[in-house]
């Protein structure tokens, strides 16, 4: 397959090129010949996105769907109509029974006509009572080295989020650092002594920074101020302009950069759905089309797919160039993941044919998942709408 269009990586654009895919693979990347192509795009060639947080979508939610091998497939293929091709399907806070349940489907694993999955993020049960956000708090628990080692008897996590400061932590964060799992700060009372230690200990990403923990403060910056200053760790961040102001994502995009900084869309049930109530794990939580809210008002996920939060990047960030902006949706999350995420991220020869082919607006024209087109904006009846 050839396809022509300018190229966005490694935080650089080219003039039009051809990108020639063969088997699973990127071959070459040519010279524009004015030769026949496959497809082509007046807008550019990308890197296909990685969400590393991501609940459900479409109406299905990871955590409370009877089929769960079902319910990750059927969330990949939609997965794709905003250029993700691979995605770390995402477990909020259970009981011990519902994880070791649905790890199995989480795993690793190619996804006809989808995106691909990179194995389970759990995120929590151990996690702050004080900043549980969404989370049921009936499920909340001191981590248990014991019951970790069960996960791994059915499915390897890939990343597990945890406040680093409970009694028991360091243990755990240690052992899930030494069997390759991405140990992430999140929902967590830290001071910065405590999140420092926790980075020590094995802690190497940020889930959805600034949300569910508590505010940079000049004189004590606690997990925020020491997440950012910690070069080891990658932070990620949802840009809906709900959990965090643009404003904001301004200022850490300056602090850190693309390279440290990476989106996530933390979607849930909601997202590409009528607005109304949907199911989170064993709550129901209400969306309005864009904000969905716990009945007391907690924020609670997303309503918005990756797509949109590259392009609200692009707007907020405009000093950024446009491979910088693609970057935190492909190569610095598959960096998170520290090898988890084979050869995606970048489009180089030998590089896995994850591919977005992006029009002017950045709005999705096609998908292409290991050399594949999952996705056709022009043949899709609703384009690429929800």
């Amino acid at each position: 397959m050839r396809l022509r269009g300018r190229v966005l990586t490694d935080s650089t654009e080219t003039s039009p090129r051809i990108v020639v895919v063969d088997d699973r693979e990127v071959a070459a990347i040519l010279p524009d010949d004015g030769g026949p192509v496959d497809r082509e795009t007046d807008g550019w060639i990308a890197p296909g996105f990685l969400d590393l947080q991501i609940n459900g979508g479409y109406g299905i939610d990871l955590a409370s769907e009877a089929d769960a091998e079902s319910a990750v497939a059927a969330l990949a293929r939609h997965l794709v109509r905003h250029g993700v091709t691979a995605f770390c399907p995402t477990l909020v806070t259970s009981d011990p029974a519902t994880i070791l349940r649905r790890l199995p489907a989480m795993r690793p694993r190619l996804i006809e006509g989808g995106a691909t999955s990179l194995g389970a993020h759990i995120e929590g049960p151990f996690l702050s009572a004080r900043f549980p956000g969404i989370h049921d708090r009936r499920f909340i628990r001191p981590p248990a080295p014991d019951e970790v080692r069960r996960w791994f008897d059915v499915g390897d996590p890939t990343i597990v989020t945890l406040a680093p400061e409970i009694e028991g932590a360091h243990e755990v964060i240690s052992f899930l650092a030494g069997r390759g799992c991405v140990v992430s700060a999140g929902h967590t009372a830290a001071t910065a002594y405590e999140a420092s230690a926790g980075v020590a200990a094995g802690i190497t990403m940020a889930t959805h920074l600034f949300n569910a923990m508590p505010p940079l403060h000049h004189r004590e910056p606690g997990a925020v101020g020491t997440l950012l200053a910690a070069d080891v760790v990658r932070v990620g961040m949802l840009a809906d302009g709900v959990h965090v102001a643009a404003q904001v994502v301004a200022f850490i995009a300056r602090a850190i950069g693309p390279e440290r900084l990476f989106l996530v869309s933390d979607a849930i049930a909601a997202a590409g759905a009528a607005p109304g109530p949907v199911r989170l794990g064993e709550q129901t939580v209400i969306s309005d089309g864009r904000v969905v809210r716990r009945a007391d008002g907690t924020l609670s996920g997303s309503a918005m797919m990756l797509d949109e939060g590259v392009r609200n990047a692009r707007a907020w960030l405009p000093w950024l160039l446009r491979g910088q902006i693609v970057d935190m949706a492909s190569r610095t999350p598959a960096r998170a993941l520290n090898g988890r995420a084979g050869r995606r991220g970048r489009i180089a020869p030998g590089w896995a044919a994850d591919l977005v082919m992006l029009d002017r607006a950045f709005g999705v024209e096609a998908t292409i998942v290991t050399g594949r087109v999952a996705y056709d904006a022009a043949q899709s009846p609703n384009g690429g709408a929800p």
